[in-house]
């Protein structure tokens, strides 16, 4: 690519606003009622875990805009059974300090001599790993409950559709 010192402001602004245009998905055909959505979101206390436009708690990945960087079949996955769409690097795990202190929470980094957790309520712990007494890993294991087993069909249709419908501006 050639260097950009010919671009003027509104030249840079614009190849900006097409390079992340590149990674919004395009919306896809949803079954469900965004509204009926809305409301299945907030009382499965959805916020509890993430942040969605601002509101909630950030130990879960935030869902704002969710619709522009995921497919509606990959929400349904990933509210369904979110153990079937972990990224590769996700790993809950719950550690026992050497002091007795228990923790419990997602990795956020770990080295060969320290281990950060991020807990429910979204603090961060550090450990050097020489004062822990037990590290347990758990693979594959999300600490979202799989709603495919705890709402109806259509209440997770409608969840989905309100997920897919949170866009950011255009």
């Amino acid at each position: 690519m050639p260097e950009g010192w010919f671009l003027t402001d509104d030249d840079v602004a614009n190849l900006a606003a097409f390079v992340r245009s590149l990674s919004k998905i395009p919306p896809d055909p949803v079954r469900g009622d965004p509204a009926r959505g809305a409301a299945v979101y907030a009382k499965s206390g959805c916020s509890s875990c993430h942040i969605q436009n601002g509101a909630g708690l950030g130990y879960g990945p935030d869902l704002t805009a969710i619709g522009d960087r995921r497919s509606a079949a990959f929400l349904q996955k990933a509210v369904g059974n979110p153990a079937t769409v972990l990224p590769e690097d996700f790993l809950l795990i719950k550690v026992t300090a050497v002091s007795g202190e228990t923790v419990e929470g997602i990795r956020a980094n770990e080295d060969s001599f320290t281990l950060q957790i991020k807990d429910s309520s979204g603090r961060y712990h550090s450990f050097r790993k020489e004062e822990l007494k037990e590290i347990n890993k758990f693979r594959g294991q999300s600490p979202m409950p799989a709603f495919e087993n705890i709402l109806s069909a259509g209440d997770l249709r409608d969840l989905v559709a309100f997920l897919a419908s949170q866009r950011g501006q255009p």
